[in-house]
This record gives structure tokens, C-alpha cells and sequence, in this order.
């Protein structure tokens, strides 16, 4: 849980946040920083009200979409243990349909 100084700071708390804000949030993460520690800059705090800003990211320092959406992707199927159907399998926590899932995972190789 967040520390209560940390609640006010931000400007409200975690219960503030429904889960698609929290999934966009987690996605920009992973974009501003595909390496490395995520810290609270790249979660975008101010979606509580924080007064926080990114600063802008060099066009070249940016990875492809590709390379990211297969990052993610072998994320997602290692966090799923490589499952893919079902209510906790990789095409539900993605939010996707298996099918369409799977033709991503095909055009990535990773399948």
C-alpha cells in the first residue's frame, strides 16, 4: 500500500485508479523505459493529480513497436507459463482473443 504522505503528495491514492487507467499506465511504462527499473515518472503519477512530468524521449533512443509488443509479449507468456486459453491464460490478461493472440505470437516468431 502507499504510504499516506506518499497519498497526498500524489495528490490521492491507489483506490483512485480503476484498472484501465492502471493497464495504460503500466504500457507507457514499459514504452518510456523498455530496460531497466520502472520508477514513478514512468508510471505518470498524475493520473492521481500529481504535478509530475516526463520529460520527452528522443525519437532514436525509442525502441520499435515491434520490439516492443514482442517484449511484451514474452512477458506475457512467461508470466502465463506459456498458456493461452482460458480465464488466466495469456489472451485474457492481454484482453485479446486467443486467435488473435496466437497470430501475434506467430508473426513474432515466438510460436
Amino acid at each position: 500500500p502507499m504510504a499516506a504522505a506518499d497519498e497526498s503528495a500524489a495528490g490521492g491514492s491507489y483506490d483512485d485508479i480503476n484498472v484501465r487507467q492502471l493497464r495504460n499506465a503500466l504500457e507507457r511504462a514499459m514504452i518510456l523505459q523498455p530496460s531497466g527499473d520502472i520508477c514513478e515518472v514512468h508510471l505518470g503519477l498524475e493520473l492521481l493529480g500529481a504535478a509530475h512530468s516526463v520529460a520527452p524521449v528522443p525519437a532514436e533512443s525509442l525502441p520499435s513497436w515491434s520490439d516492443n509488443e514482442r517484449r511484451y509479449l514474452e512477458a506475457l507468456l512467461a508470466r502465463t507459463d506459456g498458456k493461452l486459453y482460458g480465464a488466466d491464460g495469456a489472451a485474457a490478461l492481454a484482453g485479446l482473443k486467443p486467435t488473435t493472440l496466437r497470430s501475434k505470437l506467430v508473426r513474432h516468431g515466438l510460436r
